[in-house]
Parts: C-alpha cells; structure tokens; sequence
C-alpha cells in the first residue's frame, strides 16, 4: 500500500469518526430486489474504505505481474548478452515509475521499448535503436535510461569520443557512475589513451572492488604501466572477491613477478633478482619463462646443474613443451648424442599430455646421431597422429637423402615443407596472434598474460600432472642445496 492510499484511508476515518460524533443516530438503508439493510454512517464508511482498499490492492497485484512478465520478456530475450549495462538496464526499468507520473500505458509502452532498444543495439541495427529511444524518451523524459540505452549505441557504432564525453555526464550520476565509468575506461582504452584510463579505472577500483570488469580493467592497466604493486593488489582483491579463479591467479602473480625480476635484471641487482625469479616459478610451475629464467640463473651461479635440471624437470612434468627440452639438453653441453637420446626418453616417460612432442624430440636426436631406424619409426607415430610439419618433413627429407640415398624423395619433402604448419607456437587466447616466443604483453591486442604454448595438433591430452615411472623416479634430480 502507498504513502497517498494510506493517507486517503487514514483522513476517511477521520472523516467517519467526525460524522458519527455529529450524527449518532443516522441509518444508511439499502433495498435492493426484496433484499433490506441498514447500516448507521460510520458503517458504511468503513465498508466503503475496505472496498477501496481491495480494489487497490488487486490493481497493484495486477501490474506487479503484468511489469514481472514484461522484465522477464526482457531478461530471456535471445538477443540480451550479460553485461553490467544490462544489469543496470534491469534497474532503471523497474523504476521508471518511480521517477516519475505516467498512466499505465506508458508504462507499459516504456518497458516495451527498453526491450526493443536492446534487441536492435545488440542486432546491430543501431537506426532502428535511434528511433526506438526517440519514442522512449518522448514518454519518459531525460532519464538515466535513455543515456545507458545512448551508451550501447555509442559503443556498436564505435564512436568512442561520443562515448568518452556521455561517460562524463554520467558519472555525475549516483546510479549510472559506474556504468559511466566502464565505458569511459573502454573508449580510452580503444583510443589508447592507456595514463588517462588508468586513471579512469582506478577511481572505479575505490568504488567497488567486486565486479568483473574493475579488477580485470585495472590488473592489465596497472600491468601495462608496469605498476608491479598495484596489479598484486588488485590479484588479491580478485581472488578474495572470488572473481579470479586460482589457476589464473596464480599465473598471473608469476608473471607479474616475472617481469619484477627481469626489471631487476636489467639493473644488475642479482639479489632481487633471485628473489623474484623465484617466487614467479613457486607462483606457477607452469609458466615456462619464469623455469627457464631461473634454471639459467642455477647454471650461471656456480654451474648448480641439479637445481636446473629440477626446476625444469618440474615444469616439463606439468606443461611440457619444446623449449624446457631444449634448454634441459643445454644443461650438459659436452654430452654426445647418444647421451642426449638417453636424457630425453627419460623425460619422455614423464609426458603425457603431448606424446606427439616425444616423438618429435627423439626423432630430432635420432636423425642427428644418424640412427635411422629408431628415427623413422618416431616420425612415423607422430604423423599416424598429426599431419606433417615443417620440422617433421625436414626430418624426412634428410632421412631420405641419408638413409635411402633418394634425392628426388628428399627433394619431394623439402618442397612439401614449404607448405607445412609450425610445429609449435605461442598463441594469444585473446586475439590469436602467433609468435615464436613468449612475451608477458601481445604485440598485436596488448592482452597481458594471454599467450600460451600450444604444440601444432594435440589430440590427446592426458592428466595435468604426469605419473613418473618407479624405474627413473630416483634420477629426477631435487631443489635442495647441493651442488655439482
């Protein structure tokens, strides 16, 4: 019941209890078809008073459902995709009632041409979405809606100076700052004015601290400006909020403090560069930079080779890929190739995620020590499960010419080779940018920590970590303080 019901039911018992105090001996008579009754003047007030307060009552119940059938309409459009704008969206509508004095079909129509708003911006007809918010804002004026509603135009046409500009304005309003303040960090970010959305961000970082977009927004902006500290912060804040997974967040600090060690590198300072060399690895195993960086370290302080070989040994056995192979065989430089064969099979045995990667390394080595058979039949398994690379038909090509004497055959699979896929490469998850080594930003997009190691077909993927054989579980070599 409203404020304006109760005050007119509360002024009419006033109302009757002066008139009964007037007239206390009044009738009310009501005849109707052979029916009698007689009521005195208060109690036909009263009953006049409980009428209207049903009849109120069952009109509210009405339009709570009509106004509940038409935002579910809204929320289970086919064409709504899950954005804070469209969460906002959901609250503005419910209030445009609230705001302001429109009969019930306007109402109605309102609500209706919110929805046919958003069905045009995200179909990406953004006339027929112009036309639709004149008549919406012919009804209900200039409400905060229309300027979220002119947003979403704004950002399907790309015009991201309007954007930037409208993002003003509504920042200076309590419910659409932060809104404002989303497409504001958008539009400076695409405009890659990256100080002023750092700045932009970071208000909205004071603000809330549990909404996707800030701690994602401000992590890569604090991250590009190479503010180490503050992109911890906001992983902490991430992680406590549960809007960062473990996993990630985990790759991210080792990155972070990946590129904190490299920084000090650069400066010579090897004590804090150890440090955090070090912590980046414990942060992530997986992060393959971050083992190399720190099994070169080992190697170059002192030539500790077994701490090399087990922060390598740890990383291959949760992300094996081709670079930790190679740089594990550099640990033993004046090995033969013989020697290089027996590491790596015994490595081998600890990769089950990428067989294809097994076969290839030890198909490498084996056209190299010039053992023939144990070569071909490794590349053999590697196409059954792959189609051929440029490595793979390098591999052949010399297995041809060598072991076969046949030229034309080599000829034919160095001419093949052209034609073939890398092997290997680092892949941005966010643009699909490929490179041939990992960096912490994409060159191409500027994604912070999104590339990732991807051999060229994986079919098969076996569990995270790998079970390591009884029989070699002795050689693997530990972190502890002994030295070679």
């Amino acid at each position: 019941m409203t404020r304006k019901t109760s005050i007119f039911i509360f002024l009419g018992l006033i109302f009757t209890f002066v008139i009964w105090m007037m007239d206390r001996s009044s009738l009310v008579a009501v005849n109707w078809r052979q029916v009698h009754f007689e009521f005195s003047i208060p109690e036909a007030m009263l009953f006049l008073l409980v009428v209207f307060a049903i009849i109120d009552l069952l009109t509210r119940i009405i339009r709570s459902v009509q106004k509940a059938q038409l935002k579910e309409v809204y929320r289970t459009s086919v064409f709504r995709d899950d954005t804070d704008e469209n969460a906002a969206i959901d609250v503005l509508a419910g209030k445009i009632s609230e705001k302001m004095i429109i009969n019930r079909h306007d109402f109605d129509n309102s609500m209706l041409l919110v929805l046919q708003a958003m069905t045009a911006i995200t179909a990406g007809d953004m006339r027929e979405a112009r036309s639709t918010l004149a008549k919406l804002k012919k009804i209900i004026g200039d409400d905060p809606i229309i300027d979220v509603l002119r947003m979403k135009i704004y950002k399907g046409e790309k015009d991201f100076d309007r954007m930037e500009k409208l993002s003003a304005k509504m920042m200076k309003n309590e419910n659409v700052q932060l809104i404002g303040l989303k497409a504001a960090v958008e539009a400076q970010m695409q405009k890659k004015e990256f100080k002023e959305a750092l700045t932009t961000v970071n208000k909205a970082y004071e603000l809330r601290q549990d909404l996707y977009w800030v701690i994602e927004s401000a992590f890569e902006l604090r991250a590009k400006a190479k503010d180490w500290e503050g992109a911890l912060q906001v992983l902490e804040a991430g992680l406590k909020k549960k809007i960062i997974n473990k996993v990630d967040y985990d790759r991210y600090k080792s990155i972070v403090l990946l590129e904190r060690a490299l920084e000090f590198d650069a400066k010579d300072d090897e004590v804090n560069f150890y440090k955090f060399a070090s912590q980046a690895f414990e942060a992530d195993e997986t992060l393959v930079a971050a083992a190399i960086t720190l099994a070169r370290y080992y190697k170059k302080n002192d030539n500790q080779v077994r701490k090399a070989a087990s922060v390598l040994t740890e990383a291959w056995k949760r992300n094996p890929v081709d670079e930790l192979a190679y740089e594990y065989m550099n640990l033993w430089p004046k090995d033969d190739i013989l020697d290089q064969i027996k590491r790596i099979e015994g490595w081998a045995n600890m990769n089950s995620m990428r067989p294809s990667l097994n076969n290839r390394l030890i198909a490498e080595l084996a056209v190299k020590a010039g053992l023939w058979n144990k070569a071909k039949t490794e590349i053999d398994m590697f196409i059954i499960n792959n189609p051929c690379t440029k490595k793979i038909a390098s591999l052949m090509a010399t297995y041809e010419e060598k072991a076969n004497k046949d030229k034309k055959a080599a000829a034919e699979w160095k001419k093949r080779m052209k034609n073939c896929d890398d092997d290997s490469a680092w892949i941005c998850e966010d643009c699909g940018a490929v490179s041939d080594k990992w960096e912490a930003v994409c060159d191409e997009c500027g994604s912070f920590g999104t590339k990732k190691w991807h051999l060229y077909v994986e079919k098969n993927e076996g569990p995270k970590f790998a079970e390591v054989p009884a029989e070699i579980a002795d050689q693997i070599p530990t972190l502890d303080n002994d030295e070679d």
